[in-house]
């Protein structure tokens, strides 16, 4: 058996209107096709579905039966297709947010949408750098939330803060006694750095950073993930310099010491593609940047041009009382 969608509605307004001139006016169609469509029908079914003459037409007992059958499918398929509809136009984005983005802004940015947009669908990835830089123009996620600005053609950049660089000591390193850190006082300590098949830039950024102080670091390198270089960290097998943000959430048996010297600042902010301008991504990008602002210790969200502070006050990272 094989009909069509067309052919059930024109049998059912043909069966309302008994009469073939008003219900091809009904359906914009010529009397030829509507016949053609009815006959097409009938003959799917195997049965006659109206009895015509030259003075009326009129539903057989086939036709009656069928009519509530044809119905009930026209309004299923209405029915899916306005289903289909909503799916296909539902606000809907799969983000990936590096640590400040997870521990700071990620979670005012959740209450924010779903107050705001309670239908959001927002589905949170774990990339590394490496793979940040290839599935974004892949489309495979689409914004990147707390990161520094990536080698990404036709990637827009929308800077949220300026952060300077503390320095994430356990608290059974000596360095954890310690109200400021020189990079001096680290040149014979592990520095945690990102694995080079996870992140290109961290190994180099920080062999550029020591040396202009004459200091060739000691790597020690793990995984991309924060969760487990805050472990390494907490272990003593190394310190991590992080932005200033991470020193306000709660790490156990971990400090941040602010760093003596002026280092360059680190940028964070909102990656996405040019060519993505989705309803979604608009609305993300608007309540993440009014997230990222309303959730960041005070001072560090200052702009690129703003001096650095020479100084930020000593943060001992404990954990939260339950």
């Amino acid at each position: 058996m094989d009909f069509r969608i067309r052919q059930l509605q024109c049998f059912v307004v043909l069966s309302d209107t008994l009469n073939y001139g008003k219900a091809a006016r009904a359906l914009f169609l010529s009397q030829p096709t509507l016949t053609f469509q009815i006959k097409s029908l009938e003959e799917a079914l195997g049965v006659r579905l109206f009895d015509r003459n030259r003075h009326r037409v009129s539903l057989t007992d086939a036709g009656f039966a069928f009519r509530d059958y044809a119905a009930k499918m026209l309004a299923m398929a209405q029915a899916a297709r306005d289903h289909l509809n909503h799916l296909a136009s539902r606000l809907s984005l799969r983000v990936c947010c590096g640590p400040v983005g997870q521990y700071v802004v990620l979670p005012a940015l959740i209450r924010s949408l779903a107050h705001i947009h309670p239908d959001f669908q927002l589905e949170i990835l774990e990339l590394t750098t490496e793979e940040q830089i290839s599935r974004l123009p892949e489309d495979k996620v689409e914004a990147l939330l707390m990161v520094p600005e990536l080698p990404v053609q036709g990637m827009r950049f929308d800077p949220i803060c300026s952060e300077p660089l503390v320095a994430l000591v356990s608290r059974q390193s000596p360095l954890a006694q310690k109200r400021m850190l020189s990079i001096r006082d680290l040149r014979n300590v592990g520095m945690i750095a990102s694995r080079r098949r996870d992140c290109r830039f961290h190994q180099p950024f920080l062999h550029n950073l020591f040396a202009p102080f004459g200091i060739e670091p000691h790597i020690v390198e793990t995984p991309q993930s924060c969760s487990l270089q805050f472990a390494y960290v907490a272990a003593d097998k190394g310190v991590l310099l992080a932005p200033l943000s991470i020193a306000e959430c709660a790490f156990p048996d971990i400090v941040a010491i602010p760093i003596q010297e002026d280092l360059p600042r680190v940028e964070l902010g909102l990656a996405s593609m040019q060519a993505n301008s989705s309803a979604a991504l608009g609305i993300f990008r608007q309540i993440a940047l009014q997230s990222a602002q309303g959730s960041a210790p005070s001072g560090s969200l200052l702009p690129p041009e703003s001096p650095s502070r020479s100084a930020v006050p000593f943060v001992a990272v404990r954990r939260a009382a339950s």
